[in-house]
Formats: C-alpha cells, sequence, structure tokens
C-alpha cells in the first residue's frame, strides 16, 4: 500500500504578513527600550519606532503588556539556559566550592553584560507600571527553569550550599544594579572593570571558605 506523503501547512499571505508585522513591531519595542529603558517605554514610542497605527498593536497584543510578554518569548533576555544545563552535567567531577563559584559567577557577569536584565530585577522595588505584571512573569519564569535545571544536584540542594548560593547571587544582583545607577559602594567603583573583578574575587574567597565540600553521600552515617 503506497502511503501519500503529508504535504506541511502552507500559510497564505495574510498570516506571513501578520507575522512580520508582529515581529517588526517587537523588534521596535526592544529598540526602544535599548534607547530608553524598559521603564520609559510607551505605545506612542513602540507605534513610532515601527511605523504602525496604533490600532494594529492593539489588534496583534492586546495592549502594552501582551507586547512586553511577545517580547520576552522572542528575545533571548537571559543568557541560554542551556549553557547553565551543561554546567550543570559537567559537575559530578568539581568541587562544591566550584559548583557554586561556576553558578554565581555566571550569574553576575549575565547581569553585567546587559542593562536590560538588570533594568528586569530593578522594576521589582519600584513602582508598578504598565507593564510590571508581564515583567514579572519573565522573572519567574527564569526562576522556574533555574531550579528544574538543577533539582537533581544534591550538593547544590544541600541547605548551607543552597544558602550561600542564594545570599551571593543576591548581592551579586544589588551590586550589578549599582554599577548602573550608582556605581560607587563602599568605596568600591563596582561600575569599572577593575572594581567588578574584584568583587567577584571577593566572592570567590567567601565561597572557599565557607562552601561544604563533603557531598551527602561521602557524610558519616550513625551505625549506632
Amino acid at each position: 500500500m503506497t502511503q501519500t506523503a503529508v504535504q506541511p501547512e502552507t500559510k497564505g499571505k495574510g498570516a506571513l504578513k501578520r507575522e512580520a508585522t508582529e515581529a517588526e513591531i517587537i523588534n521596535a519595542f526592544g529598540r526602544v527600550v535599548e534607547r530608553n529603558g524598559l521603564r520609559n517605554v510607551g505605545v506612542n514610542e513602540v507605534i513610532k519606532e515601527a511605523g504602525i497605527g496604533k490600532a494594529l498593536l492593539y489588534r496583534y497584543f492586546g495592549g502594552l503588556p501582551g507586547l512586553v510578554q511577545a517580547w520576552g518569548e522572542k528575545n533571548q533576555i537571559w543568557p541560554d539556559l542551556s549553557e547553565l544545563a551543561d554546567m550543570s552535567n559537567s559537575m559530578d567531577s568539581v568541587s562544591v566550592a566550584e559548583q557554586i563559584k561556576r553558578m554565581v559567577l555566571h550569574h553576575a557577569n549575565s547581569l553585567r553584560e546587559d542593562p536590560v536584565r538588570v533594568e528586569l530585577l530593578a522594576d521589582e522595588f519600584m513602582s508598578p507600571t504598565a507593564i510590571s505584571d508581564a515583567l514579572t512573569e519573565i522573572r519567574q519564569q527564569l526562576g522556574r527553569e533555574h531550579a528544574a535545571i538543577f533539582a537533581g544536584n544534591r550538593e547544590l540542594d544541600e541547605d548551607d550550599n543552597r544558602a550561600l548560593m542564594i545570599v551571593l547571587m543576591a548581592a551579586a544582583s544589588y551590586l550589578a544594579m549599582r554599577a548602573v545607577k550608582s556605581p560607587r559602594y563602599m568605596g568600591r567603583d563596582v561600575g569599572s572593570d577593575e572594581g567588578w573583578q574584584a568583587m567577584l574575587a571577593h566572592f570567590e574567597r567567601i565561597i572557599d571558605r565557607i562552601a561544604d565540600d563533603a557531598s551527602p553521600a561521602d557524610a558519616p552515617t550513625d551505625n549506632s
């Protein structure tokens, strides 16, 4: 019996035109963000940048929050999480301290590389805007993906090691925000390359002194 090959569904011109227009609106939003910052983006700026009418933005995205959500889904706002997954899979051969260093430094440097990521964090502490709920969802999705990647790592999930990572990642987040908005902090210029690297070196020394290198499997058992 001869089977007929299933042909892929072909999109009509109207669907292709809509996809292209949606992509341009999303790209226009990104350009406005890079130029003005997340908290200074409005519908009027986006439609002017995209060269469209306001009605079209609302028809395709329902408004600015929907556009922000589409922008977050389309763009690589955070570093590629597959890199973190590879990192997690290769951690069995290194000490707990080294595992924590890789995680914390990766988090810190990924923030410093992109001011938009810093803005996403900073928005959480500012008065709500029309797009704050959409930005919250972007942040929470990142947290869920991180948790899923490292759920099986017993060493990092140990209470003290996990607490150390949380504290240092929080410190890195705060310093990344300071580096953009107010780089002088307690006598250090965390906005400069030298100052930033010095702070990361302090993080590494703290991890070396505190991290518990005994894995749960190596922990002594009570045979009494």
